[in-house]
């Protein structure tokens, strides 16, 4: 009997604690830059920015429910026909650098706490530490993206551990 009240009160907490974070992407057709090496648009990439963001909204905002709508994205560098080979390459340079349209939201309890639209772009993308691998693709896109959090949210983050 008394384990049933812990495994039920565990249950609850873990129900309260899950948070409910939405990311959509607004006219992904009009996006600005999401091909892939062959020229051709890549439905993946969008799927790759949801999951970081997801991600990081939860590193950064547990507990709250939070909207994000993507408005455009433009990936660094730009694909670029490479006549050798008859491929397509992403080429890398200084003014190809990345950038992320968005607006979000974010709630605790039902009501609005933190709202507002964001231009995330990296100037310096080529530039110092990346963590993530070389052969990741998005790796300059998810550093500028983990910049934007820890600048936005970062705060927050220390706030909601000391609760």
């Amino acid at each position: 009997m008394k384990y049933r009240w812990i495994a039920m009160g565990l249950l609850a907490c873990g129900a309260a604690a899950q948070a409910d974070v939405q990311v959509s992407f607004v006219k992904p057709e009009t996006f600005v830059d999401i091909k892939d090496n062959n020229g051709f648009r890549d439905e993946d990439v969008l799927k790759d920015i949801e999951k970081h963001l997801l991600a990081q909204a939860q590193k950064y905002l547990p507990g709250r429910d939070v909207r994000f709508d993507v408005t455009d994205v433009d990936l660094a560098g730009h694909v670029e026909p490479f006549p050798r080979v008859s491929n397509w390459v992403r080429v890398m340079r200084t003014v190809t650098l990345p950038s992320i349209s968005l607006s979000y939201e974010v709630r605790e309890e039902g009501k609005v706490v933190r709202q507002g639209k964001a231009l995330l772009r990296d100037m310096n993308y080529q530039d110092g530490f990346n963590g993530y691998f070389s052969s990741d693709r998005l790796r300059h896109e998810k550093r500028m993206m983990d910049r934007w959090f820890e600048a936005e949210f970062g705060a927050a983050k220390s706030v909601a551990a000391a609760r």
